[in-house]
């Protein structure tokens, strides 16, 4: 069975992948980066994810895209978004929880 752990791993490839260049974003970073360890279909499947999370829930999708994507911290982000570091780590949570919810539908089908 699959945990909210493996979502969040799922996520930070993602970010990794993103900060790659390959998300529709565009979010390419120049520098050392890891190597993404996620298949483009995975991640492309996060990517549609957090698109629909925001669409939903904006707050949650642009602190899960800011915190993956960037690397800062949770007081960081929130702090560029207006949020304390509190009220950023729960938009975090519930983020996580939404596509780890939306994951769950497609690994029991």
């Amino acid at each position: 069975m699959a945990t909210t752990k493996d979502t969040e791993r799922l996520l930070e490839q993602w970010g990794i992948w993103a900060r790659q260049g390959a998300s529709v974003r565009g979010l390419s970073i120049r520098g050392y980066q890891a190597a993404a360890m996620i298949t483009d279909d995975d991640a492309l499947l996060i990517d549609r994810l957090v698109a629909r999370l925001g669409q939903r829930y904006e707050e949650c999708a642009e602190v899960i895209v800011r915190y993956y994507t960037t690397g800062a911290t949770f007081r960081i982000v929130g702090k560029r978004m207006g949020f304390g570091e509190e009220k950023t780590r729960q938009l975090w949570k519930a983020g996580v929880a939404w596509v780890d919810g939306a994951l769950e539908v497609r690994r029991v089908a």
